[in-house]
C-alpha cells in the first residue's frame, strides 16, 4: 500500500526526533561481540532490516543472539528472525550477544541469509576466513550483483578461498597470514573484513587506504581489547595496522549504547533546510569524525544548522542536531569529503537540487556499485523536477534552481529510479517530493524498511499528515 504525506497546514515542519541507530555500529556491535568472550548488551533506538540479517547469519554460525523489540517492530523483526525474538514494553531494542570466541563458530546449516545488507555479507567474510569450515553467503536480487572481488583478494592472500566474486558466493576458511594491504579504495568494509581475518593471522595485518574511511571497526575493537594503530602517512593515505590474537587471547564483550545514525538524519536534516518556516531537531546522532561530511557540507552551503548537547557515547562523539530553513548556495565537494558521507549523497543531491548555483560532487564511483546506481538513480530523480544534472563515471555535478519554489514535478518524465528498491533513493524521492509540493506518494516501503522502519512516523513527529492510498494497495 502506498502511502500520501502532506505538510501540516502550517506549511513547516516542527519539533524533535531520534532516529534509528547507526546501522554501521550495530553490524559491529552484533558481529563483534559474537565473536568475543563473555555476555554484550547492546541498546539501540530502532532496528532495520539490514542489521536483522547480521543477527540472523550470527545466529546460524552457532552464536546466541537474544533480541527485544517494541511492538510497533514486532511484525518486521518476527518475519527477519521466524519469530526467534521477544517483544517488550519499552521504546527501543535490545540485542544480547552471549559470545565464546572465533573458536566456537561453527559451519551453518545452509546458506547464509544477507538479505540486503552488503555490511553483513562483506564483514562475515572477514569473520569466516580463519575457520575450518566452508560456508556459503547469500543475498537478495540486488546484493547478488554487488561486487565482492574487493573483499576476496586481500583475503585470499591471507590464505582464505572463494567461489567467485558475487553472491551466493562459497567462503572457506584456513590458517592465515598477516598481508600488508593496500586498498585501491577507501571503504570501511574492505578495511574491516581484512582487520577481522587479522586478529587470526600469525602475524601483523595492515590496510592503507587513500583516505580515511569511517573508523568505528577500529574504535570498536580496540574497546574490546584489540591491539590497532593507525596514522596518516605523509602521502596523505591512511595506515591501519593490527596484531593478532595469540596465545589464548580473546576479544573482551563490550555493552553498547548505539546512538542514531547520521546518515538517516540526513532526510530530515535537509527536509528542514528547505521547507520554509521549518526547524527540526535530531537527537543522539552519532558525530564520528569519519561520518561528519554532510553537516560541514551542508554548513558551508549556507545551512543554519548548529550542534548541542556533545557528548562521548561507547567511544563515539554524541551530539544533538538543529536546523532551520535556510537558502542554499552551490558547493565543490572533493573526492575526500565524500568518503565521510558516501550514503548521503543522495539526499545532498536533493539538497543542491534547490541551491542557487552548480554543486559539483567528485568522487562518486562507489555510488554505482550500491543498491543500485545510485549516481543514475538520483540524476533521474532530479530531472523528474526539471533539474539539470551532468555526470561522468567519478562526478555529478547539479545545477541548483535557486530554492524549492523552482521544483515543478514533469509528469511526463521517466521515473526508473521508481524501481531501484533502493532505500536511499526512495528516501531521497520522498523528501523532495515533499518540499517541492507539500505532498508526496511514499512507494517501496518495504524496501524503505531496511534501514529505517519508522521513516513515516518521524514526519508524523514533526507535523505532516499520513493517508494511505487504496488504490496503490
Amino acid at each position: 500500500m502506498n502511502r500520501a504525506l502532506s505538510l501540516p497546514s502550517s506549511g513547516e515542519l516542527s519539533g524533535e526526533i531520534e532516529v534509528p541507530a547507526d546501522k554501521s555500529i550495530v553490524h559491529r556491535s552484533v558481529m563483534f561481540n559474537a565473536v568475543a568472550e563473555g555476555t554484550a548488551r547492546v541498546e539501540i533506538p530502532i532496528l532495520g532490516r539490514d542489521n536483522f540479517a547480521t543477527i540472523r547469519v550470527m545466529r546460524q554460525l552457532g552464536v546466541e543472539v537474544e533480541v527485544e523489540v517494541p511492538q510497533a517492530l514486532a511484525s518486521i523483526a518476527e518475519a527477519e528472525l521466524e519469530g526467534r525474538c521477544s517483544v517488550g514494553g519499552r521504546s527501543g531494542c535490545v540485542v544480547k550477544i552471549i559470545g565464546h570466541g572465533f573458536e566456537a563458530l561453527r559451519g551453518p546449516d545452509g546458506k547464509l541469509d544477507c538479505g540486503n545488507s552488503g555490511t553483513t555479507a562483506r564483514l562475515v567474510c572477514g569473520v569466516l576466513a580463519g575457520t575450518d569450515f566452508s560456508s556459503t553467503l547469500d543475498g537478495d536480487s540486488s546484493l547478488r550483483k554487488r561486487p565482492f572481488g574487493r573483499i576476496s583478494v586481500p583475503l585470499s592472500k591471507m590464505g582464505a578461498k572463494f567461489s567467485g566474486e558475487t553472491l551466493p558466493l562459497e567462503v572457506t576458511g584456513s590458517a592465515l597470514k598477516g598481508i600488508d594491504y593496500i586498498s585501491p579504495i577507501a571503504s570501511a568494509q574492505v578495511k574491516s573484513a581484512i582487520l577481522l581475518a587479522g586478529l587470526r593471522a600469525s602475524s601483523s595485518t595492515s590496510v592503507r587506504e587513500p583516505f580515511l574511511s569511517r573508523d568505528h571497526t577500529e574504535r570498536m575493537l580496540r574497546a574490546m581489547g584489540a591491539e590497532i594503530s593507525q596514522k596518516m602517512l605523509p602521502s596523505g593515505e591512511w595506515l591501519v595496522k593490527i596484531e593478532p590474537l595469540l596465545g589464548g587471547k580473546q576479544l573482551r564483550a563490550l555493552d553498547l549504547k548505539v546512538p542514531s545514525d547520521i546518515s538517516q538524519a540526513g532526510f530530515f536534516l535537509v527536509a528542514g533546510l528547505l521547507i520554509p518556516s521549518s526547524r527540526v531537531t535530531l537527537k543522539n546522532i552519532c558525530f564520528n569524525p569519519t561520518r561528519s561530511g554532510l553537516f560541514h557540507i551542508l554548513r558551508r552551503m549556507g545551512a543554519a544548522i548548529e550542534t548541542s548537547n556533545e557528548r562521548v557515547l561507547c567511544g563515539e562523539d554524541v551530539v544533538d542536531i538543529t536546523v532551520e530553513s535556510s537558502q542554499l548556495r552551490g558547493v565543490h565537494v572533493d573526492p575526500g569529503e565524500v568518503v565521510s558521507c558516501i550514503d548521503e549523497i543522495p539526499i545532498l543531491c536533493v539538497a543542491a537540487a534547490a541551491a542557487k548555483g552548480t554543486s559539483r560532487i567528485e568522487g562518486i564511483g562507489e555510488l554505482r556499485v550500491k543498491e543500485s546506481d545510485r549516481a543514475a538513480m538520483i540524476e533521474s530523480l532530479l530531472r523528474c523536477y526539471g533539474v539539470k544534472v551532468r555526470s561522468g563515471i567519478q562526478h555529478l555535478e547539479v545545477s541548483g534552481v535557486g530554492g524549492v519554489q523552482n521544483l515543478s514535478l514533469d509528469p511526463s518524465a521517466a521515473v526508473d529510479w521508481k524501481s531501484c528498491g533502493d532505500h536511499r533513493i526512495l528516501m531521497s524521492a520522498a523528501v523532495l517530493g515533499l518540499a517541492a509540493q507539500g505532498m508526496t506518494e511514499v512507494e517501496d516501503i518495504a524496501a524503505i524498511e531496511t534501514s529505517f522502519p519508522n521513516f513515516l512516523d518521524c514526519f508524523q513527529e514533526l507535523g505532516c499528515e499520513l493517508a494511505s492510498d487504496e488504490a496503490g494497495a
